[in-house]
């Protein structure tokens, strides 16, 4: 009946009803029909659909329906530099820990996807889209996400991570810049893959992190639990596979292409997921790579000594960058300044 003229607070229900998996098989079809309509009905739900997306970082949960209601009002402006959509648009992503960018086509509509034979047409004509979306999270904090499979993912400060996803061809692949921790969705038919400097990492269902930043000596991979395929990418030399065991890490040298695979305290690992520190015999140079992420400053070592000291301890989330110095420094051997956001440390 909405097919020539249609209701658009009718049809913005349905899209939104669709994203959280709550329509009837009348209402799917629907929803179907409208689809097949009109390219521009497509475009319309796709916006939505990024909007979606980008609410399912908790910070913004509580806002999601605000800030998808009356959305169809402003299509008419969206193309236009400077609208009041395309403002709202940039208020929205300024407004959460992690910035979605949507690359292709639909964002979160994927949730719903092979649930079961009820889908219908509506889950075959969702399947032949591709989805890939981009999550950066700021140096000084941390966000966690809900991909469209079903998994989840924590990313550490300074992280960004891209997410392709293509039912109907099987691909779940993500890649990697930075440190994050999955928690994967079992899907036997879709491995998921992970790329992040010279290493691929496939599963099936597990949870396990990885910490693999650019300017890090080494990367890291610790499985918490069900199994991972790694697979090491060597300068000049041929590919080498591992299969970790829960309890087991994977540690990557970039500069001699080594690989070790030891034991860990899970709590080392993944304890940045709630805001807390975890240092285990490292070297300072190190530490303060990791205190530059979660504070957001440079931090410039003057002092020769604490280059090569090593260092264990753990740190609460409430825990003050200053704070947090004053206990390495339990010999007061150190002083420090804070220009801007860059923090100096000298021997006394």
């Amino acid at each position: 009946m909405y097919m020539e003229k249609y209701d658009e607070k009718y049809i913005e229900d349905l899209i939104l009803g669709y994203f959280a998996q709550e329509l009837t098989a009348s209402q799917e079809e629907e929803l179907l029909r409208w689809l097949q309509a009109d390219p521009a009905h497509r475009a319309i739900f796709s916006r939505m659909s990024d909007g979606w997306a980008t609410a399912h970082v908790p910070l913004f949960m509580a806002n999601r329906r605000a800030a998808l209601d009356g959305f169809f009002g402003q299509q008419d402006q969206v193309d236009h530099p400077g609208s009041k959509s395309r403002m709202f648009n940039f208020t929205f992503f300024r407004n959460v820990a992690a910035v979605f960018v949507a690359l292709v086509m639909v964002g979160a509509f994927a949730y719903a996807l092979g649930k079961g034979e009820s889908r219908g047409e509506l889950t075959a004509f969702m399947a032949a889209q591709q989805v890939c979306s981009e999550v950066a999270t700021p140096l000084g904090a941390t966000s966690k996400v809900q991909l469209p499979d079903g998994s989840r993912a924590w990313l550490n400060a300074g992280s960004c991570l891209t997410y392709t996803y293509n039912y109907a061809r099987g691909i779940r692949e993500v890649q990697l810049e930075g440190e994050a921790y999955f928690d994967v969705a079992p899907d036997k038919e879709h491995p998921f893959v992970v790329k992040s400097n010279n290493l691929d990492i496939k599963v099936l269902g597990t949870r396990f992190n990885v910490k693999s930043y650019a300017n890090d000596e080494q990367v890291k991979i610790a499985l918490v639990s069900g199994s991972v395929n790694v697979k090491v990418n060597q300068q000049e030399k041929e590919a080498m596979d591992f299969m970790l065991t829960p309890d087991r890490m994977l540690t990557f040298d970039k500069e001699s292409n080594s690989v070790e695979i030891g034991a860990f305290r899970k709590r080392d690992v993944v304890a940045w997921t709630i805001g807390e520190l975890t240092f285990d015999n490292q070297p300072f140079t190190q530490i303060a790579k990791d205190l530059e992420r979660k504070f957001n400053v440079q931090i410039r070592i003057e002092s020769e000594r604490l280059r090569d000291d090593i260092f264990s301890g753990s740190f609460s989330s409430n825990y003050s960058l200053d704070q947090i110095l004053r206990e390495v420094d339990v010999e007061r051997r150190y002083t420090w300044t804070t220009r801007k956001d860059e923090v100096i440390i000298r021997d006394k």
